[in-house]
């Protein structure tokens, strides 16, 4: 008996995924449970294992990308069965296996091996970058270069050769005799992701921004009050657990702002998941990367427990350790650079999709604000909410704004 394996839908956007690695070898025997490849996605790489146990025929080679739902191995109950798989699918044409040449000084540092191990995915960027192989590092399965060593090293070289040596007059270049501090590639990386996701936000939706101020000089009061309660609570509560928590209640308020657009329907959804943007550093200053997971079910959780996941999260992200679940399934979108950006900084987030509310809260300030006829002086936090045009017309926009705001601005409401 064959059970046929297909590339699985890891998000609800996700289209098509890249096997990043195969953790087996075509024949091999796995069980139930047992590591069996990983596969990339526009977000992340995911490692996945074997959902039945029996031999492995692999029909898709690693670095391939393929639609979701597309056969890509079989697994069957005997050896005999692979015979009749068809061939696995070949690497391009320009990613030829990488024969080592006579030892010349050049080529020492491999000498002793025939092949350099390496996947497809690998060899290609390596062969677009102008890298040799034999000089890069890998990181995979036996000292397989995978495409993260290829990357990595391509970053590592356009990083030392940037800046032009001292000596060297500027020369005329096609960017009409612009000096150059780097150029950091593109194809391949986490920033092109990031952008072409951007891209496709705006161009799949129409996004309307709304900016305000709310006074959080009660919520500052209470987060200090949970701060000081960090060894009984076990965590340092932060003010962003307490946005993700009123957001959560304006939802409950106006239910369509925990929507989006699935196969031409609008599904607004029972639970509050909410995607939190965070930024990690990359391998160099210019390089870092976004990615957005997920605490589910945050109508349930206390401020304390939000916080608490929201700080698992982001280890776990800068780990590289984030599951197919920590990064689906978000319903709405809070992206904060509070503490980040000059206070009073307002911005005009771009949209998560499938997404229909983004929640951008910013660096606080304290202000003269009239109050009861006279100037006091209130912390003051600038707030932004993009939203899909699709999903919400500005009424309904609005009195999610005016639900946000209260609850913000009277945090009595959000431990209520």
């Amino acid at each position: 008996m064959a059970f046929d394996y297909v590339m699985p839908k890891l998000a609800m956007a996700m289209n098509e995924g890249t096997i990043n690695e195969w953790l087996v070898a075509d024949g091999d025997r796995v069980e139930k449970g047992d590591a069996l490849l990983v596969v990339e996605t526009e977000k992340v790489a995911y490692d996945l294992e074997a959902p039945e146990s029996g031999f492995v025929g692999i029909l898709v080679e690693a670095g391939e990308t393929v639609p979701v739902e597309s056969r890509i191995a079989i697994i069957s109950d005997s050896k005999d069965d692979l015979a009749d798989v068809p061939a696995a699918s070949v690497a391009p044409p320009d990613a030829k296996p990488e024969v080592q040449p006579a030892e010349t000084p050049e080529s020492s540092k491999t000498a002793g091996r025939s092949r350099i191990r390496s996947s497809p995915v690998a060899r290609k960027l390596a062969k677009e970058g102008g890298l040799r192989l034999a000089d890069v590092e890998g990181s995979g399965p036996r000292g397989r270069i995978v495409k993260r060593d290829v990357v990595e090293a391509l970053t590592r070289k356009t990083a030392a050769t940037a800046q032009p040596p001292a000596t060297t007059p500027a020369q005329p270049a096609a960017t009409g005799g612009l000096q150059e501090l780097a150029r950091l590639p593109l194809k391949g990386t986490p920033r092109a992701v990031i952008a072409r996701r951007m891209q496709e936000s705006l161009q799949q939706s129409a996004q309307l921004s709304s900016f305000w101020e709310c006074d959080i000089t009660e919520l500052r009061k209470t987060q200090l009050m949970f701060a000081g309660k960090e060894e009984q609570l076990g965590t340092r509560v932060s003010v962003n657990a307490f946005i993700v928590k009123a957001m959560a209640l304006a939802v409950a308020d106006v239910p369509i702002a925990n929507a989006a657009i699935v196969d031409d329907e609008i599904v607004i959804y029972k639970d509050v998941n909410v995607g939190v943007a965070i930024s990690l550093p990359g391998k160099t200053e210019w390089d870092s990367s976004l990615m957005v997971p997920v605490v589910h079910n945050v109508q349930s959780m206390g401020v304390a427990q939000i916080d608490k996941a929201m700080k698992a999260l982001t280890a776990r992200a800068r780990e590289g350790t984030l599951t197919a679940d920590d990064m689906t399934g978000s319903t709405i979108t809070l992206s904060s650079t509070a503490g980040l950006a000059p206070p009073g900084t307002r911005s005009t987030p771009v949209l998560n999709l499938p997404n229909a509310v983004l929640v951008g809260p910013s660096t606080p300030q304290e202000k003269l604000v009239p109050v009861d006829g006279e100037a006091v002086v209130r912390t003051m936090m600038p707030v932004s909410m993009t939203f899909d045009h699709r999903v919400l017309d500005g009424e309904p926009a609005a009195r999610f704004i005016n639900a946000l705001h209260r609850y913000l601005e009277n945090p009595v409401l959000i431990l209520a």
